[in-house]
């Protein structure tokens, strides 16, 4: 068995991917041990500082490095905005584009590590070129969110786009930026990527692991009780304290949102761990569903030990290199 995977001189990286709670992380780690790799992160929570117990970090940040580092793997993309700062999937595939040169030229194999879908997809397919955002529509779109909620910006969408809506019906971010999108252009994000879908270059490989629903779901269970136990709640506490609103894109993801709520007296600790655990199980659906549909992700058994599954990655890896 031929365990040693040949390292290709351009853009050649390894995508691992799948939703929370999967494994991927350590799976990626212990590849990169195995082949001389480093991490780039493809999540959109990590990318804020703070915000290190609900977004599941490993390792701890290196100033030298400018990164994180976890088990002696430098992982990058973690740490590198503010919590009311605002990133998206454009600003990512330009610095993670920058990350796998970089890596490369140093004789390493680039893992692309995360849960964000559309950050995978706009990085390995293309991203279609769309209209940078505009402040004065988005504080209209945000006024309308604060006073009549999502309904709205969904039943606009919808009428031109029902699948894109449907997919961003939760999330607000998203669905802000995909109105606003409709109306600087007159088309929706994804009816302009159909249209205009530009080519990357590069080589991506990209695996995943099997994931048998009901045990993810006790897992994200299980890692919400944990994450409270770690202080989550006093984590939000402090970044409020910093100076950050309660407003603030951050604090505005999956488990921030649910600690200030608690922080405001509108929910018990009961009610929070609940909620949180809801609201990760409902996005972790969301996750298996992207990636079911993409037929290029090569899919490990979760059952073989972690020996196993990177002889199996590097294994598949080595046919698929030309």
């Amino acid at each position: 068995m031929n365990s040693k995977l040949k390292i290709q001189p351009a853009n050649f990286v390894i995508v691992i991917c799948g939703p929370s709670a999967s494994g991927k992380t350590s799976t990626a780690i212990n590849l990169a041990n195995k082949i001389n790799g480093e991490i780039i992160s493809a999540d959109s929570r990590q990318v804020y500082r703070y915000l290190d117990i609900g977004t599941n970090k490993e390792g701890v940040f290196s100033k030298e490095r400018n990164c994180r580092i976890a088990s002696n793997i430098p992982q990058h993309l973690t740490d590198i905005i503010n919590p009311d700062e605002f990133f998206d999937a454009g600003k990512f595939v330009e610095l993670a584009k920058e990350k796998i040169c970089e890596i490369i030229n140093n004789g390493k194999v680039p893992i692309i590590v995360g849960g964000t879908g559309l950050y995978i997809k706009a990085l390995t397919e293309g991203l279609a070129p769309a209209p940078p955002r505009d402040n004065e529509l988005r504080s209209q779109l945000n006024a309308i969110v604060e006073t009549h909620g999502l309904k709205p910006l969904y039943e606009e969408l919808k009428k031109v786009d029902a699948d894109l809506a449907e997919k961003n019906r939760q999330n607000p971010q998203r669905l802000i930026r995909s109105v606003e999108v409709l109306r600087l252009c007159g088309k929706s994000p994804s009816q302009l990527s159909k249209e205009n879908k530009p080519s990357q270059k590069g080589l991506f490989i990209k695996f995943a692991l099997k994931t048998n629903r009901d045990i993810l779901y006790k897992k994200i269970n299980n890692r919400t009780d944990e994450m409270l136990k770690q202080g989550l709640i006093d984590e939000t506490k402090k970044v409020i304290a910093m100076g950050y609103t309660k407003g603030s894109a951050g604090l505005k993801t999956i488990g921030y949102k649910e600690s200030v709520l608690f922080l405001d007296g509108e929910l018990t600790l009961s009610q929070t761990a609940e909620l949180i655990k809801t609201k990760t199980r409902n996005y972790a659906k969301r996750q298996l569903t992207w990636f079911a549909k993409d037929n290029t992700i090569n899919w490990i058994d979760p059952s073989l030990s972690t020996s196993q599954q990177i002889s199996q990655i590097i294994i598949t890896a080595n046919k698929k290199l030309p």
